[in-house]
């Protein structure tokens, strides 16, 4: 277990030159993919990892977990789990990525639970917001792929494959 933590562990984190995963939290292929995608962002983009930079960095390893998730045959696919992360933890899904306000998390900046997510009672579990506020980006990610009208707005969504080749390359730009 991580020092401070009880075991067994429940939970799974990136810390800068490793991934740490707690009994059966490697099982969750969305959740393996997310800690991996934090690595790659941390080398490529430099986000910092707090308030609306960690929020971004927080929502590319959800989308990128997700997209495997979507893609690999593994795991919990059905349509009631699709856009969840972590489905397939021992705790069940701590996001849903269609519909961020299940979690209590924004789907717009101009949502109510945008403001709540910047200030948490533990600051250093989530660094001004950066999990709860990740559904921004969540929210995107789940419109580019499949469609939906959301704020007024109709969007025809595409090819998954497409929607990570975008999203991959605007995170470049970062």
């Amino acid at each position: 277990c991580p020092t401070g933590a009880s075991c067994p562990y429940a939970n799974a984190f990136w810390n800068g030159s490793q991934m740490v995963y707690g009994a059966t939290y490697a099982s969750a292929d969305d959740v393996v993919a997310h800690e991996l995608t934090h690595g790659v962002t941390e080398y490529n983009n430099g986000l910092f990892y707090y308030f609306q930079s960690g929020a971004i960095n927080e929502s590319l390893s959800d989308i990128f977990g997700e997209f495997v998730d979507l893609t690999d045959g593994v795991g919990t696919d059905t349509a009631d789990t699709r856009w969840k992360m972590g489905e397939d933890l021992p705790i069940g899904a701590i996001r849903d990525m269609q519909d961020p306000g299940l979690f209590g998390d924004p789907d717009a900046t101009d949502s109510a639970n945008w403001d709540a997510n910047l200030i948490t009672e533990d600051f250093a579990f989530d660094a001004g917001g950066v999990h709860g506020n990740s559904g921004v980006g969540n929210k995107f990610a789940y419109l580019l792929t499949d469609g939906d009208t959301f704020n007024g707005c109709t969007v025809t969504g595409g090819d998954i494959t497409a929607a990570a080749k975008v999203i991959y390359k605007a995170s470049q730009t970062i």
